[in-house]
Formats: C-alpha cells, structure tokens, sequence
C-alpha cells in the first residue's frame, strides 16, 4: 500500500557560528534529502554543506558522503540559499542513516547561521 509522502525539515541554529560538524538526525526509516538550504545574519560570508553517514555493512565503519558536491556559500546576509544537490543515491538514507549539517567556514563574524535540510518520508522510497 502506497503511503502520501510527508516533507519535514532538519533545522539547526547556530548563534556565532564557527566551523564543525553537527548531527541534526538519524533516520528512523528510508527517505530522501530534498533541498539544502542555509541563513546568516551578519558577518560577511559563510559556507556550509550536508553530510549522511551510513555504516558499511561489509566492514562496520562509518561511510561519509556529502550531500553537496560543491559547498553552499551564503554570500548574501538575510537571504535563504540553497544548494545543486548530488547524484540521486547520495540522497537516499536508509533507516539509521545520520544526518549532519557541516559549516565549513564562516567570515566576518556572523551573529546567526541557520543550516535546514528538507528530507521527504515516503513508505516507498
């Protein structure tokens, strides 16, 4: 039986936002990243990017794989920009994938960055 795809979001804030990885998620069934998309306030420049980390099941070890192939630069303050996402089975998580937000620099000292990843939920994914 088909299920209606449901499109929920994966939010940090981050108040005087420095370089790092943070984990937003772990997916409790298969889904599908659909957008990355990021915010500053203030400072003068940003980059960010998404990561899943899935664990091979062969060896255990934890796979890493940008969502992005190129970093998203939020180069305008106060506006929303989004990223061209990877080939389409980088954006498949499998049921205990992690989802990671990753800012990779930030420039001017901004005062706010917000880091949103929309992943669509579907029963046949």
């Amino acid at each position: 039986m088909a299920v209606k795809a449901r499109l929920t979001e994966k939010t940090i804030a981050l108040k005087t936002p420095a370089a790092g990885t943070h984990v937003l998620w772990r997916a409790p069934v298969p889904c599908k990243v659909r957008a990355v998309r990021a915010y500053r306030v203030g400072g003068t420049g940003a980059a960010v990017n998404a990561q899943k980390i899935s664990i091979d099941p062969q060896t255990g070890n934890p796979v890493t794989s940008n969502l992005l192939p190129t970093d998203l630069s939020v180069a305008t303050a106060a506006r929303w920009a989004s990223g061209a996402l990877a080939a389409a089975p980088v954006l498949k998580l499998a049921a205990g994938d992690t989802l990671t937000a990753v800012v990779v620099s930030v420039a001017g000292s901004p005062t706010d960055l917000i880091v949103q990843i929309d992943v669509e939920q579907d029963a046949n994914t």
